[in-house]
């Protein structure tokens, strides 16, 4: 099986990833900037050599607006012109939870003063949005812990607790395999939550 891998929902720098039956991991990794779409299609097929991609795994968010949409619109172009798959993975699922036995608030850096958030309740219920930093306690008043990318300052007199970071279209693609294997639903939609397009109670 081959995959190659989009990711450019990050505000700091995009790459991207192919892994085939006999080569790679290989990946590239770029400064996110205007020319990113200039960048992406030129190094793929640097590094695919002539193979042919049988899935075809992007960011779908939530993160930087352009990133999302450079890297849909490139993995959905790139999954017709080869006939392969297009599965999508949230950023959201970068982050394994710090506990399960409580309510938890996962906060990624949506630059602006603000984060994208998705709410883990103890009576299942879940809510993914954007928020100001400064407006969390007011939203979250039952929030046990936090963690995620806004560090132990974002949400003072809540537990913060540190997670892995530093993901790029590599760790995208073992973490699209792990879901592959475990027969989830990989839809390829973008999740928008910055500002004008933070819908409220975004469900995901």
């Amino acid at each position: 099986m081959s995959m190659l891998a989009l990711e450019t929902a990050s505000y700091q720098e995009a790459s991207v990833a192919f892994f085939g039956e006999n080569a790679g991991p290989f990946q590239e990794i770029f400064p996110m900037g205007r020319d990113l779409s200039s960048q992406i299609m030129p190094a793929i097929e640097k590094m695919i050599r002539g193979c042919v991609p049988e899935i075809i795994v992007v960011d779908r968010g939530p993160g930087s607006f352009t990133g999302i949409r450079t890297g849909l619109a490139a993995a959905q172009g790139l999954a017709l012109g080869y006939g392969a798959r297009l599965i999508g993975v949230s950023r959201f699922d970068f982050y394994p939870r710090a506990d399960e036995s409580g309510n938890e608030l996962l906060l990624l850096d949506a630059k602006a003063g603000g984060g994208f958030y998705y709410e883990y309740r103890t009576d299942e219920k879940k809510e993914a949005g954007f928020c100001k930093k400064d407006e969390l306690a007011l939203k979250f008043p039952d929030c046990e812990r936090y963690y995620g990318e806004c560090g132990e300052t974002a949400f003072p007199g809540k537990l913060f607790v540190p997670t892995p970071s530093g993901f790029d279209a590599k760790f995208l693609l073992a973490l699209a395999m792990e879901k592959m294997e475990n027969g989830e639903d990989l839809p390829a939609d973008a999740i928008y939550l910055h500002l004008r397009a933070v819908l409220p109670k975004n469900k995901l």
